[in-house]
């Protein structure tokens, strides 16, 4: 009976410091995420109604990634707090082990893992492209605010763009003179009749429908011009900083590829010679590693809290931090390696998860059988060995 109450006493000290966690993270990532967006929201005039659906988009990507740093720190700080307070003595003392007080960490766990998979494989896909496509409407409709009649308008890098007249509400335009200065070593001027500013959501760029006008490109080491005549022509814009490290690609991108299509779609490319066909099967992995890593993330947070006595949250948020980059760092590693094709996609998104999981299981053994750790004892036993050998050296030295 007894035994029942400490687990439901585990579970409901270690939820409310889930939801604590899980908000304060991804507050941190959201913010993260908007301030890049800052300008556009700014300048582009959208409603409180858009930017609310802005933030409810780019939501299940943020849960996706703070909901495992919330598993580990949740029951990290649970059995910090009981070990700080001797309870995992007096328990070993009545004859329970830490293994019987698996279950409700198992559970939390596993609904972790539940979350965190329903977000990362069905729900971040979904909302990944319906954000990218947002964010190209507001793009559009900034640079609907910023092309003005008889203006030079550089607000497009490498980009000057005259109109002369706008009509219909500023949709069509005429008299259009444009310098790109993208390319280094060459200067293009083009002038065309008319234009129209549309979306490429095949490509995720901006488009200039260009009609009627002729192309002039001047090459840095040439004194000739080469002119050519048009009579319809598309320019393709970035849509700006706000797709800086993404991919270019609106529709079917790696993020947004629905999950039962990754690995299809990394074997045509494969077939077609593509060089980044790795990228698909990683994240097909990624997307149930992370998952998986969540329910690792909660055993490791129990496994370390019960393993150190001291009181405050201050310790175990340090080391939970700690902990997870590492996690990620190694897990950094491995997708680097198979982004490179060294290593099999599977095993490189994997690798990380074993580490951590034959981490967990050997805390679990050690602590299960010795008492908790003293971290200020044994920061002091670590300082003193230090300066011993640091005397015996300077001595032999002497």
């Amino acid at each position: 009976m007894y035994k029942s109450i400490i687990k439901r006493s585990i579970l409901w000290e270690t939820i409310p410091s889930f939801l604590i966690y899980l908000a304060v993270f991804t507050f941190i990532l959201l913010m993260a995420r908007i301030m890049s967006l800052a300008d556009l929201v700014v300048t582009g005039g959208v409603s409180t109604k858009e930017i609310i659906w802005i933030f409810l988009l780019v939501m299940p990507k943020m849960l996706s990634m703070s909901i495992p740093m919330a598993s580990l720190l949740a029951p990290l700080t649970t059995f910090l707090r009981m070990s700080a307070d001797s309870e995992i003595t007096v328990l070993k003392a009545s004859g329970v082990s830490l293994y019987q007080l698996l279950p409700p960490v198992l559970w939390f766990g596993l609904v972790a893992l539940l979350l965190t998979g329903f977000f990362n494989i069905y729900l971040t896909p979904i909302s990944n492209l319906r954000f990218r496509s947002e964010i190209l409407v507001l793009a559009k409709a900034r640079a609907d605010l910023a092309i003005r009649e008889q203006v030079f308008v550089r607000d497009f890098p490498g980009l000057t763009i005259y109109v002369g007249q706008l009509h219909s509400a500023g949709e069509v335009m005429t008299n259009i003179v444009i310098n790109d200065k993208r390319l280094e070593d060459e200067n293009t001027f083009i002038v065309a009749q008319e234009g129209i500013l549309d979306i490429d959501h095949n490509e995720g760029l901006l488009l200039f429908r260009l009609i009627s006008g002729v192309i002039d490109r001047v090459h840095k080491n040439s004194t000739s011009v080469d002119s050519i005549f048009f009579d319809t022509y598309e320019l393709k814009l970035s849509p700006g900083p706000e797709f800086s490290n993404e991919e270019n690609s609106l529709v079917l991108g790696r993020s947004e590829f629905p999950t039962d299509r990754l690995i299809p779609e990394g074997e045509i490319r494969k077939a077609q010679g593509f060089q980044d066909w790795y990228n698909y099967p990683l994240e097909y992995h990624r997307r149930f590693a992370f998952p998986v890593a969540a329910l690792i993330m909660a055993l490791i947070g129990m496994t370390l809290g019960a393993s150190f006595r001291t009181r405050g949250r201050n310790f175990g948020l340090v080391v939970g931090l700690f902990i997870f980059i590492v996690y990620y760092s190694v897990f950094s590693i491995g997708w680097s390696l198979g982004t490179t094709g060294l290593v099999p996609p599977g095993p490189a998104v994997w690798f990380s998860n074993v580490l951590a999981l034959i981490t967990a299981l050997l805390l679990l053994k050690g602590i299960n059988r010795s008492a908790a750790i003293d971290p200020e004892a044994t920061i002091r036993r670590i300082m003193t060995r230090i300066r011993s050998f640091n005397l015996k050296k300077a001595e032999a030295n002497k």
